[in-house]
């Protein structure tokens, strides 16, 4: 009996300091497979994404329309300022076909008068969007875009904060 009752406290004794996380674990990197190893494929969202609509101009955004659950966004940015502008997904999924961005990202700018179109996948949660021009995300050109995780949250978001499911205070 006393053996059992030791053997009970050395397997609580050790799942106890399992539940702790190591230090430095939070920081580590991502492990980086080479290309092509099975099981290494990008993880990509998967959902019935949506179409976002945000403005662009001397140096603000602003959202318009629409509301995006994960997965394929296709993303419409009118440039109503006179200056070029851009939008960058900070941290969009690889597969993103906007045009080459820094680091990966996904980015897609236009000229004053025009539109920039692009396609980003994003997974659910809140993401930073930046206009990448020098100068132009401090001059305030920085937004925030939450992605929802199913059609019902997006749905009880449009009822709470209107067409854009976005808080009020997203306009840079």
């Amino acid at each position: 009996m006393r053996r059992s009752l030791l053997g009970f406290a050395a397997a609580g004794l050790l799942l106890a300091g399992c539940s702790t996380i190591p230090a430095g674990a939070a920081d580590a990197e991502g492990l980086e497979c080479p290309p092509g190893t099975e099981g290494c494929e990008s993880i990509q969202p998967v959902g019935p994404g949506g179409e976002l609509e945000v403005e662009m101009g001397e140096f603000f955004f602003e959202w318009v329309d629409g509301i995006a659950v994960t997965g394929d966004i296709d993303v419409i940015g009118p440039n109503v300022g006179n200056d070029y502008h851009n939008i960058e997904f900070i941290g969009a999924a690889d597969g993103s076909s906007f045009m080459g961005g820094t680091d990966g990202d996904a980015v897609a700018g236009s000229m004053g008068g025009e539109t920039a179109e692009g396609n980003v996948l994003l997974f659910p949660g809140e993401w930073t969007v930046i206009c990448n021009v020098p100068g132009h995300r401090e001059a305030g050109m920085e937004t925030t875009v939450t992605i929802y995780a199913t059609e019902d949250e997006a749905q009880e978001a449009l009822e709470e904060l209107g067409p854009t499911g976005q808080e009020a205070d997203m306009v840079g």
